[in-house]
């Protein structure tokens, strides 16, 4: 009989068992990637962040300076909810040791007497980072890029396109490839590949990594290929930062 009342319960509308909360968690963070030796502002997004009292970094070899600048409440991006993209923010002026290697390093956020879980940092040297730069919305306006660089950007509003050029040589095979959500961004990348006169050759939306696109192409012929980033809803805003590479593979 008890087990009989106890089910109808649980089966009956509005009925919940009682769950702990979640503690506070890392949605976003901007930018994805330092530089050894440079201060930079990091900002973070998230879940019940607005009591963070440190940044602990576990494995790293130095300790970077870290002091809290900011704390406060965030606004929801359109069609995003708080769950998934975190209702508060912290900004963090970062000093970066000199002696940190490329790669990336982990790292928690404090709050009081609860951690959210580690999350990373792509640690990058200057001279492998190049900035994304507007306008560069169309074929007429893309970026030129190179192989074996790192484009630092951003789908900074609603349906922005950033598009990029580079020069294919012909029977080379390529990899690009979006580094976002692996990395806490709330981009969910779309990466199309074109030839000069603007025919679609390769498109991706998820890759091997959950939300981060990834494409391999064999270039046919000597010459001009575009490279379009866009979010795969249409959504963007100044927490859908990426990371852009380009690769000719051996």
């Amino acid at each position: 009989m008890r087990r009989f009342l106890l089910a109808a319960l649980i089966a009956t509308p509005g009925f919940a068992q009682e769950k702990a909360p979640a503690g506070p968690r890392i949605t976003a963070i901007v930018p994805l990637e330092v530089v050894p030796g440079t201060a930079v502002t990091l900002r973070l997004r998230g879940l019940k962040l607005v009591d963070t009292s440190a940044l602990e970094f576990p494995d790293a070899a130095s300790r970077p300076i870290v002091e809290i600048k900011e704390k406060k409440k965030a606004d929801l991006p359109n069609g995003l909810e708080a769950k998934d993209a975190g209702d508060t923010q912290v900004e963090v002026q970062l000093t970066v040791p000199a002696d940190w290697q490329p790669g990336t390093v982990s790292f928690r956020v404090i709050t009081g007497s609860e951690s959210t879980p580690v999350c990373k940092l792509h640690i990058v040297e200057a001279a492998a980072l190049v900035e994304e730069k507007e306008p560069n919305g169309s074929f007429r306006e893309a970026q030129p890029i190179d192989f074996g660089k790192i484009v630092r950007g951003a789908i900074k509003e609603d349906k922005d396109v950033d598009v990029f050029k580079f020069t294919g040589h012909a029977k080379t095979r390529i990899r690009a490839g979006i580094v976002a959500a692996q990395h806490a961004s709330l981009l969910d990348s779309t990466l199309n590949l074109y030839d000069a006169a603007g025919h679609l050759l390769a498109t991706n939306d998820d890759g091997a990594i959950g939300r981060d696109s990834l494409l391999e192409f064999s270039i046919p012929a000597e010459g001009t290929y575009f490279l379009s980033v866009t979010d795969a809803s249409d959504r963007g805003g100044p927490w859908s930062a990426y990371e852009l590479n380009l690769k000719e593979l051996p």
